[in-house]
């Protein structure tokens, strides 16, 4: 029972960060893209026609240019932000779910980072209760978790 919820907190704690690991990733792609795709000093200004047997247009010249690790690993990124993208969906539809209140509590503990007091205010609950709130919260979500297919199957980084 404590491994199960160990990895649902570890899920809401990948989902709480995933927003923020696709903007790295397209600013690790937009780095890259800015340093090879750059067509600066490639365009011929003076509009005469320039027929050499070399690639016709500043763009080509520049898209052969581009190292092939460069190429797979903007390709790779992409594909990463968009199963990023999937699974956050995936847990999201998990969580929507629950109970109001199991929900309530998941969020604003695991997502928003609220302390204990802070939640019970919110709900109008004991620390206590919102506790045990919690604990049912994990457990019923880690039956949907290993239920979903895509989320079972998905590897989840470590600590």
């Amino acid at each position: 029972m404590k491994r199960e919820r160990e990895k649902v907190i570890t899920i809401l704690r990948f989902y709480r960060d995933v927003d923020k690991t696709i903007k790295l990733n397209e600013r690790v792609i937009k780095n890259l893209e800015d340093q090879y795709y750059t067509t600066l000093g490639a365009v011929n200004m003076d509009g005469m026609p320039r027929g050499k047997g070399t690639p016709s247009s500043p763009v080509e010249r520049v898209v052969l240019n581009v190292p092939a690790s460069v190429q797979q690993t903007i390709s790779s990124m992409n594909q990463e932000n968009s199963k990023l993208a999937e699974i956050k969906g995936h847990i999201l539809s998990e969580l929507n779910a629950l109970n109001y209140h199991q929900k309530a509590v998941l969020l604003a503990f695991y997502i928003d980072g609220l302390q204990w007091e802070q939640i019970s205010e919110r709900l109008n609950y004991s620390p206590r209760q919102c506790r045990n709130i919690r604990d049912d919260g994990l457990d019923a979500l880690g039956k949907r978790f290993s239920r979903n297919k895509a989320i079972s199957r998905y590897r989840f980084p470590e600590k």
